[in-house]
This record gives C-alpha cells, structure tokens and sequence, in this order.
C-alpha cells in the first residue's frame, strides 16, 4: 500500500535488518532457533507483513546468515567487514545499504532499521511507526519502553562508595517524584532518508535527527536479545504466548 508525502509524493521505504554475525555476548544469537524458526525469521516475517514496506533487505558479512534470510524470501546486502565490526557504529550500514540501492537505480525516502535480536518486533508497530513518520513528518521514530526503576534513583561507584549520579537527573526519593522517563528498546526505528546521508560525520545518534517521536511499547512485550538471559525470557514468551 503506498503512502504519500504532504506534497502527493509516492513513498519509497525499505526495511532494513542489520545483523552480525560476530556477537560476543550470545554467538550465534541472529539465527539461534526460538519457537520453530531462527531469530532473524521473525523480523523477517514481520517486516515482509508490513504493507507499507516497498522492500526488505538484510544486511551482514555472515554467510550463515545470508542463507537464512535468503530461505526467508529476502534480498541480502553484503556488508563491508569494516562496517561490521563490535566498533563500528550502526548508521555506517545503514548508508551502505542506501547507497547499495540508490547506485541500482532505486529511491529511498525512508528507512525502516529493525533489530534481527528483537525477535517480538510485530508488524502493527512496524507500521504505527512508519504511519506516525508519514503524518508527522518528523525526523525519526523510535520505540520505547518505560524505565522499570526511576532513573532518578541511580547512582554511581568510586571503588565501594555510593557517589551521587550528577546529570540531567535529580536525586528523588518518592517514586511519585520521579519524572516517566522511557529508553529506546531497539526494535523499530524508522529514520528519514535524508537525515540519515546527510549527519554522515557527525558525533552520536545525529541520524536520528532533532524532531524526534516515539511509540511505548509494553515492556512484558518488548524482548532485544543480547546474552543468555534475554534468549530464555524470549524462549519464554513465545512458549507462553502459544499456550493462550
């Protein structure tokens, strides 16, 4: 289903699944199997279900991965070993992937950067995100969830002492206090196209630009595999959500 710009422009937005194959914390973890099929399938399937995606692409140097996402019906990008390693910050393939497209002849307006470890990614937000872009016409969109303890209640160490976390949070006691405060959960990020080529260079999340909004997600939902643990409370949610 395509969608229009606020001048009655055709849309292009590609998906984009960026996944190493590296990963130190949990090896393997893209493609390790969880409810019948490996990771990375469930974004892939996800994403192939969003009808306001005109293209779904992975992107990675591994070869194992590549043939997994290939046997899900997916284009695959070769990524370039420089892009892909533990230092190597996300916005570099995602330009790769722009510029592999745009060289082909394709356009792109928008980009739709999904985590392959977040494995209970779903299409309804998928496409809440890109509708939320489309409408507002702001920079990016990002999910989140809600910090379970208060940011305000943080502190840091200096050997065993307890030192005041000084910042842009105030030390409360009363969580009624405490002002909601939401991290991104990295399972949808949905970044203009232009914003995206054009921070190349600079410092931090730049890509994301300055109008940025956001979705809350439930956070028993929102499940990014990073090490052991996430894998078996996924493992988990997917058992529990098939015994309903």
């Amino acid at each position: 289903m395509p969608l229009y710009d606020n001048v009655g422009k055709a849309l292009t937005i590609v998906g984009v699944i960026p996944a190493r194959g590296g990963s130190k914390g949990l090896p393997g973890k893209n493609i390790l199997p969880l409810a019948n099929k490996p990771m990375i399938g469930h974004v892939i399937d996800a994403a192939k279900n969003a009808q306001s995606l005109n293209l779904v692409v992975v992107s990675t140097e591994d070869d194992e991965i590549a043939d997994v996402s290939r046997n899900f019906g997916v284009r695959v990008i070769e990524r370039p070993l420089a892009f892909a390693s533990d230092t190597a910050p996300i916005d570099l393939a995602l330009r790769h992937v722009v510029r592999t497209l745009e060289d082909e002849g394709a356009n792109v307006d928008i980009v739709v950067w999904l985590q392959a470890n977040a494995p209970t990614t779903s299409t309804e937000t998928i496409e809440e995100a890109i509708q939320l872009m489309v409408r507002e016409g702001c920079d990016s969109v990002q999910t989140v969830i809600p910090y379970r303890i208060p940011p305000q209640w943080a502190w840091r160490m200096e050997g065993n002492q307890l030192k005041p976390l000084e910042g842009c949070y105030k030390y409360t006691v009363r969580r009624q206090d405490a002002t909601q405060a939401y991290h991104l959960d990295g399972a949808v990020n949905v970044l203009k196209r232009s914003v995206l080529m054009e921070s190349e260079g600079q410092p931090g999340q730049a890509y994301f630009g300055l109008d940025r909004r956001a979705i809350v997600q439930d956070p028993s939902a929102s499940v990014e595999v990073d090490d052991r643990a996430d894998y078996e409370y996924a493992r988990f949610f997917f058992e529990s959500r098939t015994q309903k």
